[in-house]
């Protein structure tokens, strides 16, 4: 398990520190993170993720449809043109 330190990175921005200090704070040492949900367009949706099928194609068609959901992941989903250029 990290300490604080290693998960905020070196130096920098402020009140990303807080930020992730006050999640730490909030949640007594466990840090709560939300899923992502990752599309593929080459690969047709299921149901092992739980979600509605409303929900397949959230992102819309021409994305894919949803296939995985990524928890803790420092990878970028680079999953052609239309991935954002987010860093991890």
């Amino acid at each position: 398990m990290q300490t604080f330190a290693e998960l905020r990175g070196g130096g920098g921005d402020h009140e990303r520190e807080a930020a992730r200090r006050s999640a730490f704070e909030q949640g007594r040492g466990v840090l709560r993170l939300a899923p992502t949900w990752v599309p593929r367009a080459f690969c047709v949706p299921g149901r092992r993720i739980k979600l509605h099928p409303d929900d397949y194609y959230a992102l819309g068609g021409d994305r894919g449809g949803i296939d995985e959901r990524w928890l803790s992941s420092t990878t970028p989903a680079d999953n052609g043109p239309k991935t954002s250029r987010t860093k991890a």
